[in-house]
Parts: structure tokens; sequence; C-alpha cells
């Protein structure tokens, strides 16, 4: 190789009497390193270390290829997640640098930038592959750098800062493992999934690749008289949630951030180096910015705060646990959708369990400089300074520390690029480096001009960071950085255009890069799901035998899920008093109550009792068509959010949320649209907490793809080990288009992704409802008779989709439930007519729910090494598809459709982490070694005298012959073992790889003292009888040293698995939700439920009066409807009636109401009872608490009459998130939030707004959120819970009390909103739940010094 290169690729050579294509050529690549004995062999799909003596032998066999720099690992393409496969990943690609530049030269190693790449298929390597070209491009682009020791040539490990590398107490930071690593390095490491087949096979990556970071380097040398300082920047990108600027934002499920990035300044100066840390990184919350962005930022939330909490909670303690102590530098502005972010922002933190150890600094970067210019950048630098000084900074000296640096400051902008960059280099150029330069000596007055030298150069480099860090993020370099505005205005266009074209090629190349895997397709996708991130890298077999036993390790706990779909026809009637007397919780909350068996209406379960059919519902999927009307500018609008969206969003939570109890309502999970298609996805608010990645998603079909009028949405999210799919779609419509419809079905199972990769078939489970437009194959006339006669299975057999799924066409291996209900297509609006128009369109059953689960079938390794899947036990393996309970329509007449909804019990996986960890330590040590090696002991005999033969001679070394080596793998293979390679390490020993461990026990047991026979070879001396071959065989481990003992070598592998075991267990629950317990899948029990069974156990009432007790605490403003059902059934018992009174509202009546509402209730008459229940029903008409407040003389100006404001809700990527709405408890005390960057740490003035009563059930209120001036608010709130709390609390003043309606327009009588003048603002509110860990404590700074006010 050439002098400067350290890497060689040599390919196989074919033999020249066979062709290369034939079967019996197998193609291999050998990669040679300076730094390293032997060579490294790709062959057959094995990864083999070639000792030098075999490669010595080996090497006439191979020819160059290529030479190149440094050698980056194995790339393999991801297959289908829809792929069966459960074999190993085949080995694709060997990525090879063969362009790098000399970036910096520091004492003890070197910094190369990557500026060209070449990837080989290692499978046909003189051919190029087309299907790399943008990873390719990607390592090409000058973002990536890796290092090497000047002092032996080997990689230099560069992911690590100075400061932990002196911490870990290697100069070089490496390890053994690379999997083994704990250190802030691993989330920098750019290529560590390209190591993984390297890991497989019992290979240290180390020895063979360099690590590689993105980012930005770039040194300078500053003379100091007889010495040079070597003062430089290096930027490390995380690589934990990597992507581009609009296509990756917020935080994710684990807490780690977009554009999380690690700026590190540091000086060499002879024996002496300093370094200072600082991050950046997006607001760790769920927020995107859909769509093209043209000189503005158009926010959006994807999760309300409450769904936000946990993984803003993991951001932070991942942070303190690295760096220390933190501060939050907040840059966002004040205007358009920086303002809600910022807030909101503030609002969490104030939430969290960090409120008092991290200190939220808000500076308005834009505005402060607009108006106070350089002064407010004075004064934001005195407020930083006392947080640096008070950290320190790194400094050793001869290898021995000085100063640690115990904190770090965090900065962000909305991007994290243009401002923070102006931040960070203020810190780093006017806070860190006079000190840097003290520590150095570099003070003296006379020296003045040398701190020039310092400044200067320090400030051209943070500009040419700045320009790097963007440039990989944006795709342009920085603004707004001391160059002209019409290059800013360049850059601001050319970012853009990057985004529209080229940013989501650049992303999925990222993505690829990143998320490489030793498995494939389904497999790769639900272990991901079951097992630790960092035990990915174990072999494919080990993962495979460890998810076969799952069932060990997880618990199936119950979910109960409703699905339902409804063509609103427009939705512009869902508040038409036409019918008030019919309610949409008819369909949602009381379809069981639809169901009449005796007139064969609707499905059923018999397995149930009414008792568990009324079990409340855990999740609702809740789909809508032509939620507006299909018209021209709708369809162009796409998915932007609409005011029917809204609206829908919030009358839908306002009735699923009518007899819940306060701690367990239903909250807004996600919700997407797709012009006229919705999808909203409630879930009980404990249970929400729960959930991880959740994403949503769109594809349109309408005029081929082109427009939304049709096509379908999804929203997914995995709770526990389960990931669960929601779809609703709307197919083409005509009664002919039947192949229409079904290719509107495959297009969206092709093309809709979410946006971490998943597919729709992906999931554990998939509910798929809509509006199918699937009709029946028979005439209106011949349809209403069969309808008449309830001949259900008589239309089925017309029915089209019923056709098509028995023809294999469309939803194959979905099921259905029993339809036992009318057809739901075409009414008369307002009536029970089917279609009376010109038309008379045929009654069809367009509107379905279908659902599907896969089958988790794992193979496991045999006796004989082999991948065999065994029958499925009932006993081990208990299955459930899904059990559906309901599956009926509901008369709602306000459309031409009937909604249709089905109820189903699911199963939840929830991993015991125990239980995992004793599961993966048994299969290990039943695994064996990951390199699968059987060491052989050769002694070569004469068959008849046994006489030993001595083999110094070349020509009668046995294993310089090919025959030889070919008997050797025949024998050893005889067990049906496959032998990867053979290679000599001496004359008489040799080393067999198997494909698995298994199979490497299997033939170690099998040829320990096997004879061979081997008659007269060519070339060896004749003899009578020939020779024989005597072997002696063990397991070994590779790299193990000579003399080493067996029993060392199987304690030196077991236990470095399982230090990776303990490692990634400890990783993955810092990352993730503990164990969830049992009791979340319970509902809690609203107020009169609980009522109703403390009566039944305690005073053990008969059923009638228990019945009547019951009444009372029911809405007494019954509709007729209802009362008519109650009254037809009165000759049995039945279960508790679902319409509770409002949550428990704590009063500020004094002890005696809180007592009362304590006492238990076997000790309370039954009037008693009765009365208090009363004084606890809520009415929208006549409240208890409003009429006892009255009576009591308080003055009803500081009150709302609404539930407890613990009732709220948790919104989604709609507009109805909005961190600034009203319905938010505050109080004097804990309204804290600055009103400007000059009262940052003192007491900041009060805006009072409209006050609400702090929830009862949490440990404090929280925090306060300001009024929208223009809206008025919801009620949601309800008293303080003491005099204190009053007194501190701010009165509304008597003009501001709210109207209230008298009954809801469908008949269901709840707390009506106000109006509203602001149609497109956000309308739910956010909830606050208690922090759930402590954080560390924050050194006390300096008190503040007073900020400069503005010259007049």
């Amino acid at each position: 190789m050439s002098l400067l290169k350290n890497c060689r690729v040599s390919v196989k050579r074919a033999p020249m009497d066979i062709d290369p294509d034939a079967s019996s050529y197998t193609p291999g690549v050998v990669l040679e390193t300076r730094n390293q004995d032997g060579a490294l062999l790709f062959e057959g799909g094995a990864i083999v270390h070639l000792r030098p003596y075999d490669f010595s032998v080996r090497r006439i066999q191979f020819t160059k290829l290529a030479d190149a720099f440094a050698c980056l690992g194995v790339l393999t393409l991801p297959a289908s997640q829809l792929s069966d496969s459960n074999g190993p990943v085949p080995l694709s690609y060997l990525v090879l640098v063969t362009g790098c530049t000399l970036v910096g030269k520091l004492p003890d190693h070197e910094v190369y930038r990557i500026t060209n790449v070449q990837i080989i298929s290692l499978r046909s390597p003189n051919s190029e592959d087309d299907g790399v070209s943008e990873i390719r491009k990607l390592l090409s682009s000058g973002a990536f750098f890796f290092g090497r020791s000047v002092i032996d040539g080997k990689p230099y490990d560069i992911t690590v800062n100075i400061q932990d590398r002196y911490r870990l107490g290697s100069v070089t930071a490496a390890t053994e493992n690379m999997y083994l690593r704990n250190d802030i390095g691993l989330d920098f490491l750019w290529n560590a999934g390209l190591m993984y087949p390297l890991l497989q096979w019992g290979v240290n990556p180390m020895d063979w690749l360099v690590p590689i970071i993105c980012g930005s380097f770039d040194l300078c040398i500053v003379f100091c008289g007889s010495e040079q300082a070597r003062m430089g920047l290096i930027s490390r990108v995380s690589s934990r949630r990597p992507g581009t600027r609009f296509h990756v934002r917020g935080v994710n499920d684990r807490g780690y951030v977009a554009n999380f990035v690690e700026t590190e300044e540091f000086v060499y100066m002879g024996n002496t180096v300093t370094s200072h840390v600082q991050i950046r990184g997006t607001v760790p919350l769920f927020w995107e910015q859909p769509g093209i962005q043209v000189g503005s930022h158009k926010i959006q939330f994807s999760r309300g705060l409450e769904l936000s909490l946990n993984a803003f909670e993991r951001h932070f303690m991942h942070i303190s646990s690295h760096y220390g102590s933190t501060a939050i530098v907040n840059l966002l502005g004040c205007k358009q959708g920086e303002a809600l972010l910022s807030r909101a922002y503030q609002d969490l933190h104030k939430q969290s369990s960090f409120k008092n150890s991290v200190c939220h600094i808000i500076f308005d970067y834009h505005s402060e400089v607009q108006s106070r210019g350089q002064k407010s950048l004075d004064w934001l630098q005195k407020q930083l300074e006392r947080f640096v000084n008070s950290w320190g900074y790194f400094h050793a000296v001869d290898d021995k520390v000085v100063h640690w640096q115990t904190g770090t400051l965090r900065i962000n902008c909305v991007d994290c690029l243009d401002r923070t960059n102006a931040v960070q280099t203020i810190v780093g150029l006017h806070i860190v480096l006079p000190r840097m330069l003290q520590s150095l000596n570099v003070t003296t007055k006379n020296q003045q001009m040398l701190i020039t030298r310092f400044v200067d150069s320090l400030r051209q480099l943070w500009q040419l960071n700045g320009d790097q860090v963007s440039r990989i993020y944006a795709g342009t370099g920085a603004l707004s950085s001391g160059r002209s505005k019409l290059r800013d205005v360049q850059r601001s266009a050319a970012r853009t255009i990057q985004h529209s074209l080229f940013d989501t090629a650049k992303q999925e190349a990222m993505h690829t890069l990143l998320a490489q895997s030793n498995l494939q397709g389904w497999m790769k996708t639900v272990t991901e799901q079951y097992l630790p991130r960092r035990l990915h890298c174990l072999p494919p077999a080990l993962l495979s035998n460890i998810m076969h036993r799952h069932n060990q390790f997880v618990q199936a706990q119950n979910l109960r899920v409703f699905v339902g779909t409804w063509n609103v026809n427009g939705g512009k009637h869902f508040r038409s008093v036409a019918h008030k007397h019919e309610s949409v919780t008819d369909w949602l909350l009381d379809l069981a109550k639809t169901v009449k068996p005796e007139a064969v209406w609707g499905y059923r379960n018999s397995d149930y009792t009414d008792e568990q059919i009324n079990k409340p519902i855990d999740v609702f999927a809740i789909g809508f068509e032509e939620i507006v009307d299909l018209t021209t500018s709708n369809i162009v609008a796409g998915s932007k959010p609409t005011a029917n969206q809204r609206d829908w969003g919030l009358f839908l939570q306002r009735h699923l949320n009518r007899d819940v109890h306060e701690r367990d309502s239903y909250v807004l999970i996600n919700s997407v649209q797709l012009v006229g298609i919705c999808l909203f996805v409630f879930a009980r608010a404990r249970l929400a907490t729960l959930f991880r990645d959740i994403a949503s998603s769109s594809v349109k079909t309408g005029l081929g793809g082109a427009t939304g009028n049709k096509g379908g949405v999804a929203v997914r999210f995995q709770l526990g080990s389960t990931s669960l799919c929601f779809v609703c779609s709307h197919f083409a419509a005509g009664q002919s288009a039947v192949r229409e419809r079904n290719e509107d079905f495959h297009d969206i199972v092709r093309r809709l992704r979410f946006p971490s990769g998943q597919v729709i078939l992906s999931h554990d489970y998939v509910f798929w409802c809509g509006d199918f437009n699937y009709r029946i194959n028979l005439s209106a006339p011949d349809v209403k008779r069969f309808v008449a006669q309830s001949s259900w299975l008589d239309l089925l057999r017309s029915d089209q989709l019923t056709l098509e799924r028995q023809a294999g066409n469309v939803f194959r291996g979905f099921d259905e439930g029993m339809i036992r209900f009318a057809p739901t297509y075409k009414y008369d609006l307002f009536c029970d007519d089917y279609d009376t128009s010109e038309k008379a369109r045929s009654p069809a059953w367009t509107d379905r729910v279908l659902w599907r689960r896969i089958r988790l079938r794992f193979p496991k390794l045999g006796e004989d090494g082999l991948l065999i899947t065994p029958p499925d036990s009932v006993e081990d393996c208990p299955w459930n598809p899904g059990r559906l309970l309901i599956y009926n329509r509901a008369e709602l007449k306000t459309s031409d459709h009937r909604p249709v909804g089905a109820i189903f019990d699911i199963d939840i996986h929830v991993v015991s982490r125990d239980a995992r960890r004793k599961v993966v330590l048994d299969s290990i040590r039943d695994y064996g070694p990951l390199n699968a090696a059987v060491q052989l002991r050769v002694l070569l005999t004469e068959a008849k005298s046994g006489q030993p033969v001595a083999t110094d001679d070349s020509s009668l070394n046995p294993h310089r012959r090919p025959e030889f080596v070919e008997l050797l793998k025949t024998v050893a293979g005889s067990r049906k073992g496959l032998v990867m390679s053979v290679q000599f390490v001496a004359a008489d020993i040799a080393l067999l790889v198997f494909s698995n461990p298994k199979q490497a026990h299997v033939a170690a047991e099998f040829l320990n003292g096997y004879t061979v026979p081997w008659p007269n070879p060519i070339g060896l001396k004749q003899i009578e009888g020939g020779y024989n071959v005597h072997l002696s065989a063990r397991l070994v481990e590779l790299g193990l040293a000579d003399g080493q003992e067996e029993s060392s070598v199987k304690l030196h592998w077991l236990d470095t698995l399982q230090r990776l075991v303990e490692i990634a267990e400890r990783e993955d629950s810092a990352s993730q939700e503990p164990s969830i317990a049992a009791d979340v899948f319970e509902a809690l029990l609203a107020e009169s439920d609980r009522l109703a069974e403390q009566e039944e156990i305690g005073t053990c009432v008969d059923m009638g009066r228990q019945a009547a007790i019951l009444n009372q605490l029911g809405d007494q403003d019954l509709n007729d409807e209802g009362a008519s059902i109650m009254g037809d059934e009165q000759a049995q018992p039945l279960p508790p009636p679902r319409r509770p009174p409002a949550p428990n509202i704590t009063y500020p009546l004094g002890e005696a109401i809180r007592k009362d509402t304590q006492e238990d209730s076997d000790s309370r008459s039954y009037d008693d009872m009765r009365n208090m229940q009363q004084l606890a029903t809520y009415s929208t008409t006549a409240s208890p608490l409003h009429s006892a407040i009255k009576s009591s003389g308080i003055d009803q100006s500081n009150l709302l009459l609404s539930p407890s404001a613990e009732i709220q809700t948790v919104a989604s990527c709609l507009d109805l998130l909005s961190v600034q709405d009203e319905g938010t408890p505050m109080t004097q005390s804990l309204f804290c939030r600055p009103a400007s960057s000059s009262n940052l740490v003192s007491e900041p003035s009060l805006q009072p707004a409209i006050m609400v009563a702090a929830s009862s059930s949490c440990n404090r209120p929280p925090p306060p959120l300001p009024p929208r001036p223009s809206r008025t608010v919801h009620d949601s709130g309800g008293v303080a819970s003491s005099e204190k709390e009053k007194d501190e609390q701010i009165p509304l003043s008597k003009d501001q009390s709210l109207p209230v309606d008298d009954e809801d327009h469908l008949g269901i009588r709840q707390p009506s909103p106000t109006t509203v003048s602001d149609p497109n603002a956000p309308l739910i509110n956010l909830n606050s739940f208690a922090p759930v860990r402590p954080a560390p404590p924050l050194p006390q700074p300096p008190a503040l010094p007073p900020r400069p006010k503005p010259q007049e």
C-alpha cells in the first residue's frame, strides 16, 4: 500500500477453470491494515481474523483492489420490514475512506476530514452499485472527521472530549470492547452500526476501523515567543436524533433532541491543556414545522405538555449525568410560533423536577439587540459569566488535572444555528478565553498584542464553526455572522430550496447509516420493541433464541380499544337540533346498549357478562370522512388543520369525559387530517404518559395520488412492547369502481410510512376503519327487502368487500366482525329513509372496521445448531388475535351515513426487566462464545505402524494441501455444521470457524479424539495402509494469549457479555419508562361508581335500593330516549349507569364539607349519603357547588362553573395545542414567568388574567398560562382548596363571568364553551403532571448585577 494510506483491500481470485458466477465460487474480500498482523477475511457471510501464518499462505489467492486511508465498517442496506427472513443480514458493502485532508495536528493525535469514500460490494467486489450513492454523498460532504494517534498510528477516538478522556483514565479513551463503553462519546459515534458485523463475530472493531464524528473541527496556531499554542474548536453532532432542519425537530421519547451539538474550545500549550464545553439542542418538546417554511416559523405541537414531561425529564437527566449542572439559555423570540414554543418550554420547565436545579434564562435575542444594542449583550454576558465562573473549565498540567468543568450552558433558539452561534461566541470569546489565557500565564500588559492574536483567531474559528454546523442541519452557512444582509437573504433562499429539493434524500441517507443492525426485516422491527438497543449487536441466532423465549419475560395486560368511523357529510350538521334527543355518546360510550339480540341487531360477544362489557374504554380511535366539504379550496389546503377539526376534537373530548375519574380523563394523543379524512386518538390520562413513538402520516390517492379528497391517514404508537396502528381511509366511490378501491388500499399500504420508517403492516395490531365505499351487488329494492327481513347473510353474499377479501385481493390477513346491522349508506338527512333522490343509490355497508395482528414466531437453535421453528404450545404461547366485543352502528341521523363502532380487548406485552435479564443471560450461556471457533491439533501418523510423521518438510505439511483442508471441512461439517473458514495458526494447529457457537460446540465434542483416514495422497511417500490424521479439539476464543487456560477463556467471554447485559439494561431503564404497573390498565372508578361499590360492599343494600341510589347519582337531565331505555329493562338489575357526577371537587367551605366527603360509606345513613352525592352531582343548569357557595355568602365572582381543573385536554398536531390558553390554575406564588430579560432571576411582575382553582389531586398546582385577550375560556376550574390559596389567587371582576348554555345541541348536558372571537385560535388547554424524579442540586450562583437602563 502507498506510504500515507493505512488500509488495503484485496479480492479473491476466481479459479481459471471455474466460472466466477458458478455456485462453487464464493467471493471473498481481505482487509489489511498497517497496525494489525494478519488480515480480516469477509467470505460467505462470515468475518474471520486470519493469522499471519495462514494469511501468508492464502495471500496468493487474492489480488489488490484498492488502497485507502481508513475503513469505516460494513454497511448493509435495510430489508423490507415485512420480510419474514429470520437469518443474518448478508454482508453487503465495505466502506473505505479514499480521500481525506489533515485539518489539525495536536500533541498526541491528528485529525482528518473525510472528503471521499468508496463503497465496495462484498458480493461482487468489481461492480458498482448505485443504491448507496446517497450514503456515499453524505460521507463525502466534508462533515465527517476521524483521528489517528501520532505515536503508533492507531485509530484515535475523537468522539470523547478532553475532560472525559482524562476522567476515563486513558489518553485514547478506547476500550477493548466498543459496546461496553458507557460515556457520552457513544452519542457522537456515527459509524457504530457499521461496527456491528465485526462485534457479531467477536472481532474488536477498534483494531480495524476508525471511529468518526459528524460536525466541525478547526485549529489555528498562535506563536507565543518560543512556544506554540494550538487553539481550536471541535463540534460533535449527536447521532441519537439526526436529521435536517425541517425533517427532525424537538425531542423523542428517549430524551434525545434534534441538532444536539457539543462544542469544545481547547488550547494546547507546552505541557498544559485547557478546554471548555458548551452544548446546544432544539427545545425538548414534541413539536414540528410541517410544510415549506418561507420566512416564517409555523410551529405545531405533536403532543401536549402532559405527554412531553417524561421526555423532558429524560433529556435533562441525560445532560446532568454527563455534564453536571446545567443552565438553559432560551433565545426564542416573541413573534409568531416562537412565542408559543418559548412559553411551553418555560411552563414545562416549571412543572419538571429540574425547576429548582436548572436555571432558565429567557433572552429574546432579536428584540433585545434591536432595542438595546450592545448593552443587552453586555447584560447577557454578565448573567452567563456567573455560571461559567462558578462551574469553571478543564485545566491539566503534565497530565495532572488542576480544574474540572462541573457544568455547562445549554443554549437554544429555534434551529440552534444563528442566534446560538452568536451567544456561544460571546461565552467562548469573552468569558472562557480570558480565564484560559490566565492559566497559561498570558496576562501581562506587555502581552496585549499576543492576547489580541488569540482573540482574533478564536473569533474566526467560531465563525467557521457556526458555518459548518449550519451546513449540516440547514444546508447553508450561518446567518448574521458579520456578513452583508444580501448574503443572508441569499442563504435564506438557499435554505428553502435545500429543504424542498434535497433534504429528504439526505435525511434518508442519515437514517440508513445510523439504523444499521445485525437483523433485517420484521425480525429487526419486533426485536427493537422487546430488547435494549445495545444488545442488537449480538448475533442474529442468539437474538432469535432470546426472542423465542419472549413469553418468559413479558406479561400480557388487557387493553380495551374502541374503533369507530363516520362519514359526516361535511361535518356541518353535528350541532343540529333536528334530533337533539340523539347523542354521540350512543355511538362512543353506549354502543353496547344499541345491540338487540332478540331483533338480530348488532354483534355482541356472548362470552362477556354485562359487567365485563361495561368496563371503560382505554383507547378511542375515532375516524371521520368528509369532515369538511370536498370543495376545491379544501382539497388544495390538504392536511392543514381546520376549524371543523378543532370543533370535533373539543366536542368528542367533552363527551368522552362524561363519566370518568378526574385523574383518569381522556386526553387527545394525536390527530391527523387529510382534507376530509380525520382521525382522533384519545386515551386515559394514566395510560397516555406511557405511550412512546407516537407518530402520524397520510397518503393521497385521489386523481392518481395528486389530491387528498380520497386517501388514508394513520396514527401509531407503542405501549409496552406492543405497537398499534390506527388507519382511517376513504376509498374511491362508485358502484362499479371495485378495482379503483382495491388500488387505493394497496397504494396506502405501500406508500404510507411514518417518520421513523415503519409501515402499516409492520405493527403488532392494525385497526383499519373508514368509508371504504364497497357496495352490494344487488338492486336497491332487493337490498331493502333483505334489510326488512334482517337477512344479513344474504346481503353479505353480494357484498363487494366480502367477495374481494375472499379472493385475497384486499385486506389479506385482516378480520372483521359479524355484520348484524343494516347498511349504513345512503340515507336522507334526519330520517330513516334510504336514498329517495333521483339517483336512488342502492344501500351498502360502506363504513367498516377491520383489524389484524401479527403472530410472533421466532426460530431457535436446535441441538445441532440449526435454526428451527417449533410448533406453538397453548400453555407456553397464549395467543389473542384481538377479541371483538361489540360491532354495531349507531342511529345518528345528521349525515347520509350511519356511524359504525367496534370494541376490542387486546393484549399488551409488558416487559419484566428482571425476567428479561435472566432469559438473556441464560441464552448467552447456552449459546457460547460469539466467535464459534474450534481449535484442532493435527497429528499425522502411519496407518499401519502408528508412527508419527514429521511435517517439518513443507512438502509434508498437510495445511498446504487443498485436499486436506477440504477433508477437514467435510469431517467437521458431518454433524450438520457449517464451516465458515479453516485457517492454520501453526503447522499443526488449525482454527475452524462455524456459523454459530452451538455448531462449534457439537463439532468440538465430535472431533476431539477423532481419527481421519487419509489414503496415500499424491506427493507424499507411498506406504502400506496410507496415513491417519488424529484430531484433538476444544472451543477457543479468538485473540486468546498463548498458554491461556480454557477455563479463563470461558470466564472472559461470559464476563464480557454479562457486563454488556447490565449496561444495556441500565441504559434502557434510563431512556424509557420504568416497568409498567398493572394497575394503570384498570380505569379509576368515577366518584359515583366508587360510592356505589362502597355501598354494595359496606351496607349490602338490596338491588332495587341500590338502583335507586345510582339513579340519584346519574345526570338528572337524561333525555327521553335514555329514560325509556331504562324503563324497558326494569325487570333485570343493570350494571351501574355510566353517568356519574363530576370529578371530586374540593370546596372552600370549611372543614365540615371536606370531612363529610371523606367519611366511610358504611358509617352514613342512606339519606346522608344521598344528600352528599347530590351535592357532588354536577349540572350545567344548577351546580350544587354554585348553590352551596351562594348560600354561604362567598363572593361568586371568584368562581367558574366548571369541572375540576384537572379534566383538561392534551392536544396534538392540530392547532388545538396552545400553551397560552387560559383555563389553567394560577396563583401569585407560582406565576413566576419573567416578563422580559430584565427580571430573569428576580421576582417577576404579575400579569393576572382569569383565575381557576388548583387541582386537589396534585402535589402542587400546574404553572400559570397567560390568557388570550381575543377570546374567553372554557369552564375548566374549581375552587381553591384552602384559605391560604384563596388569598393568593387573583379574583375575576364581575364583568368577567362566563355564560353557560342550557344544554348541548345533541342532547347531552355539558358545560358549553363561550363564544370565541378568533376561529383559528387553539382551543385545548394543557394539564400538568407532578415531577417523577429528583434532580441534582445546582450550586448557588452569586447575586445578579443590576441591568443597565436604556438611555432616554
